[in-house]
């Protein structure tokens, strides 16, 4: 193995050493209130190391962000490349993908932690839709499953719906996950959030949205 090669493999294990130690501290003490001295002395680097890969905090935390889904998402769309999935109507498929959701909201609270925090933090420091790339490009690689879904149930008449697929996507998508970041945040707050478990809300939220599809509702036109 040439030097060089050994060079771009040590940089690859100290980059991916910081993004592990910064994603643990900002989902345990926030972005905003970690500070790229904390990140390095935990990762046994030094701040210049840390600059030396990422130009700013903004920069590391995008970054980390976009580890973050890549992780997550990994972890639950296996299931939606199994042979029994493929077999299923459109409606069943959306089914399991409503399912990966409440999966996700029950097993994954620190990352819709970070999401919302995330979402917080890249408005208040104005990070360009640019420096977003990577991180949008993880999001919508889990589009698809989704679409194609969605597509799939209006061949077999197992959905109707009069808007366009990519309507039907994003409005889901925000409705659920905005739903999920809210209640992962601050689900606790007042009294009356104990009346209704949290994962039941967004059990009962995605059974709306979904039975909202598979009926004549969904051909009545908005207002």
């Amino acid at each position: 193995m040439g030097e060089s090669m050994i060079r771009k493999q040590q940089m690859e294990q100290r980059t991916q050493q910081i993004l592990h130690t910064a994603l643990n501290l900002f989902c345990e003490k926030g972005i905003e209130d970690t500070s790229v001295d904390e990140i390095a002395k935990a990762a046994g680097v030094g701040p210049a190391t840390i600059y030396r890969y990422f130009e700013t905090k903004a920069e590391l935390a995008v970054s980390a962000g976009t580890a973050y889904w890549q992780m997550v998402a990994g972890k639950y769309t296996d299931a939606l490349s199994q042979k029994d999935y493929q077999e299923q109507s459109g409606l069943r498929q959306m089914e399991w993908i409503f399912h990966i959701y409440s999966e996700i909201f029950e097993k994954e609270f620190l990352f819709l932690k970070f999401i919302q925090e995330f979402d917080i933090f890249i408005q208040r420091y104005h990070i360009s839709k640019e420096h977003l790339e990577n991180y949008e490009e993880q999001i919508l690689n889990l589009r698809p499953y989704m679409t194609n879904a969605l597509e799939k149930g209006l061949r077999d008449g197992s959905l109707i719906f009069s808007y366009t697929v990519d309507e039907i996507y994003f409005s889901i998508t925000h409705t659920l996950l905005s739903l999920m970041q809210k209640l992962a945040c601050s689900g606790h707050i007042l009294s009356s959030d104990e009346r209704v478990g949290l994962a039941l809300q967004v059990e009962i939220t995605g059974g709306l949205l979904l039975k909202g599809l598979s009926s004549e509702v969904s051909k009545v036109s908005p207002l």
